[in-house]
């Protein structure tokens, strides 16, 4: 496994976690708990986080 010193041009994105999205995931708890993990390591490693919110007309 490579370490983010080895990917200096790194990002990490988070794509559709909205509510409407993730309200019935699989795990949902768990899934935002990892999400929370990346994304607090990723800041503490000055690692550009980007989130992505994709919707359509017929999305909840």
């Amino acid at each position: 496994m490579c370490s983010i010193a080895d990917r200096p041009n790194t990002a990490l994105i988070v794509i559709d976690v909205q509510n409407g999205v993730v309200a019935d995931a699989f795990n949902r708890a768990e899934v935002i708990a990892n999400i929370n993990t990346l994304v607090t390591k990723a800041r503490s490693k000055g690692v550009p986080v980007i989130w992505v919110q994709h919707s359509e007309e017929e999305m909840p």
